[in-house]
């Protein structure tokens, strides 16, 4: 029987992708950098390429944050100061707290019933602010996050450290929710957890998803949980 369930944020309760497109929008205007439609696919490609090095081990944050906005520039003919770029982007982006489509509701829905904690890649100070901003961390008994962990998800060590913090807790008593199919299902499903993957941008359902459940809308969770 399920009595804690580990929630991803981005794109699962926080949509990275609208938060992220309007701090840039943002950013280019306070450098006078021109946007259009172009820049935003070219920041999602590289930002998930470096994130996967994260999540195998090939990279750490510092390194992401030195690269990214100089790879995204270099791609797009941008002149300009990538890594001073990143610093302004990652302090707009830290204000954001655009939610999901049905976030409160399934928030609300699943603290009913179950022990909700987060469990997080990305920069612990600034989740712990966006999901203030968003009034969501009186939803969350732990925060989980792999900067306080010391190992990201995929890593199983990340698990073994959500597992002590919840007691020890039989691992049928656990399901993941999130929307990284590399980070959350399958890291949750080679530790041996249950694991629902929200398909965020309705996307093709691959042949291989090791998920136990899936869902295109966060209301669907009420029919599995």
């Amino acid at each position: 029987m399920i009595t804690n369930v580990l929630m991803d944020v981005d794109n699962t309760l926080l949509d990275f992708n609208k938060c992220a497109e309007e701090a840039i929008k943002i950013g280019f205007e306070k450098w006078n950098i021109a946007y259009n439609a172009s820049v935003f696919p070219v920041f999602l490609e590289v930002n998930d390429s470096l994130w996967r090095k994260i999540e195998t081990g090939e990279m750490d944050k510092k390194t992401l944050y030195q690269l990214r906005w100089k790879t995204i520039f270099e791609r797009l003919g941008i002149q300009a100061d990538g890594p001073a770029f990143e610093q302004d982007f990652r302090t707009i982006f830290s204000d954001s707290k655009e939610p999901v489509d049905g976030a409160y509701e399934i928030l609300t829905y699943l603290t009913e019933k179950y022990t909700v904690s987060v469990a997080s890649n990305a920069s612990y100070q600034q989740q712990l602010k966006r999901l203030s901003n968003a009034d969501m961390l009186k939803y969350f008994t732990h925060i989980f996050n792999s900067e306080q962990i010391g190992y990201p998800k995929p890593e199983p060590k990340f698990f073994d450290a959500c597992f002590e913090k919840l007691g020890n807790i039989p691992k049928e008593e656990i399901i993941i929710i999130g929307d990284s199919l590399s980070a959350d299902i399958n890291g949750g499903a080679a530790y041996g957890i249950k694991t629902l993957w929200f398909n965020y941008g309705k996307a093709e359902i691959p042949n291989n998803v090791n998920a136990d459940f899936i869902v295109n809308s966060l209301d669907e969770i009420k029919n599995i949980l």
